[in-house]
């Protein structure tokens, strides 16, 4: 099998060349041939017609063998590629100027004299040739019995008149074909001929120039391709950048479709990326998820085994303090598990949201009243800028308060002593209420930037300040907010703080037309 492309083309091409290059010769040799039998037989259309005029073949109904000479010498000796013949009414050859055993045929097809003789005839007409099995042009003329009324027979006024004969005359005779085989054997005949081949060749020469000149660029794309496979998807081919940073219109079609490979593998690469770090991730979290649900589950079986074996032993209130622990303990392990399942929900589309208008100012009072312990114990100043307290929004009142609830946490959490955090409520010029939550913490890498809202991230830059986290808040929150059709942005740098922010519509769509 032959592989490649270019060799394909190759292939089919000098196999298209060989039969165009054999039709052509076939059709040149066969209108050059109908061209000079053409010619041939018009200059001689009426030279057997002027030969019965001029002599007289039958003398009484009897052939004149004398004169039938002399027309066959002054013929032959004019034209000596010409061949004369006496036919008779049934196509028989009754009469000729040649060797016995040069005639072939004793007996000719009389349909194409008939068809010479037809006035709507089209030339040029082939018959029978009586020394070969070629057939020829002619000429020829029927033979009355009375010479005086030809010329009447030949205008269709005397058909009574007693048919003795044709006057058939081959005009390329065997003369004629010994000179034409000459003359392909000649010098200039192939010269010709070789000249044709030549320019055919060359034309062959040149396709195949131009076919590797346009399968060359696939070539090279293939190879890329295939380099790129062997990569493992990994690497882009070299000169992809070039293409990739161009616009595309100032390139061929080629080229487009090079640059749309470069850029599905950039895509493909950019995706093993991601799913290589998402797998990282999981199976980070998974280790961390595992360590977070055994350490409070054996918490409770010491508790709980403690109980057991002392029994009476422990005092109540040691005995109430261990119950304490323990169900503090299991508060935070039924949290965990809380979050998993709604985190899950949400990715599956399972959780509907029932979105009224609601006053900001009532959902912060009970956040700030929920939240405010928790900055207290860390010495860290809780703020809720407010510009108009009748501001609201158009939200589903639990999804916001868990929005802001883990926004807030999240921002006292990594946020060291003395430091502040800082919620901001301002509405837009276009109905739309922009809500932030900013901290003085120690900020998110930009490295980490990219996957803080992803499942199972935790920022490296927080793990010393926080271990609590499951790297499930930010997830469960920009999947909520996604429900209300808004976006969670932030702004982060490291050691300056982050801020988190999203905007929210301030009435029902109803009442925003009003």
């Amino acid at each position: 099998m032959i592989r490649g492309l270019y060799r394909r083309l190759a292939l089919i091409l000098l196999l298209v060349f060989v039969i165009l290059g054999t039709l052509f010769f076939w059709l040149y040799e066969r209108s050059s041939e109908r061209l000079q039998h053409e010619i041939s037989q018009k200059l001689h259309l009426h030279l057997a017609q002027y030969l019965v005029q001029d002599i007289t073949l039958f003398d009484n109904g009897e052939l004149n063998h004398e004169k039938m000479k002399e027309a066959f010498s002054k013929v032959m000796m004019l034209d000596p590629g010409t061949e004369l013949y006496i036919i008779d009414p049934q196509g028989r050859v009754v009469a000729y100027e040649a060797p016995e055993e040069k005639i072939r045929h004793r007996i000719i097809s009389l349909a194409p004299i008939q068809q010479f003789l037809d006035d709507t005839r089209v030339l040029p007409i082939l018959g029978d040739d009586p020394r070969s099995e070629k057939q020829k042009t002619f000429s020829v003329a029927p033979i009355y019995a009375s010479q005086e009324d030809l010329s009447e027979t030949t205008t269709g006024q005397s058909a009574e008149r007693k048919l003795l004969g044709y006057l058939y005359i081959i005009i390329n005779g065997e003369v004629y074909d010994d000179v034409t085989m000459a003359l392909k054997a000649n010098k200039a005949w192939w010269v010709s001929l070789g000249m044709m081949a030549a320019a055919m060749i060359f034309l062959l020469l040149t396709a195949f120039l131009l076919f590797n000149k346009l399968t060359q660029p696939l070539v090279k794309l293939s190879r890329e391709v295939k380099r790129f496979e062997d990569s493992g998807f990994t690497e882009l081919p070299e000169g992809a950048q070039q293409l990739l940073s161009s616009p595309s219109e100032q390139y061929d079609e080629f080229q487009q479709l090079c640059g749309s490979f470069y850029r599905m593998a950039q895509h493909i690469i950019d995706q093993l990326g991601s799913l290589k770090k998402h797998n990282e991730l999981r199976s980070e979290f998974l280790a961390h998820v595992s360590h977070d649900l055994r350490t409070p589950l054996a918490g409770v079986r010491a508790y709980l085994e403690t109980l057991q074996l002392k029994g009476q032993e422990i005092n109540e209130s040691a005995r109430q303090e261990y119950l304490e622990k323990a169900l503090v303990t299991n508060n935070r392990l039924s949290q965990m598990i809380d979050e998993l399942f709604e985190l899950a929900r949400l990715e599956y589309g399972e959780i509907d949201i029932h979105p009224e208008t609601i006053r900001v100012s009532d959902l912060l009072s009970d956040m700030y009243a929920n939240l405010s312990t928790l900055a207290t114990e860390k010495h860290i100043h809780l703020q809720v800028k407010l510009q108009r307290e009748a501001l609201t929004v158009y939200a589903d009142v639990a999804r916001l308060d868990r929005i802001l609830q883990n926004l807030i946490a999240n921002a006292i959490q990594y946020t060291p002593h003395k430091g502040e955090v800082t919620v901001t409520v301002e509405p837009l010029g276009n109905e739309e209420v922009k809500l932030s939550v900013a901290d003085t913490g120690q900020g998110i890498a930009e490295a980490d930037l990219p996957y803080i809202f992803e499942p199972y991230f935790r920022s490296r830059s927080g793990r010393r300040a926080y271990q609590g986290g499951k790297g499930l808040g930010l997830a469960i929150t920009e999947r909520l907010l996604a429900l209300h059709g808004s976006q969670l942005e932030v702004n982060s740098r490291a050691g300056q703080g982050t801020v988190f922010s999203f905007i929210l519509k301030a009435k029902a769509p109803t009442e925003t037309g009003d």
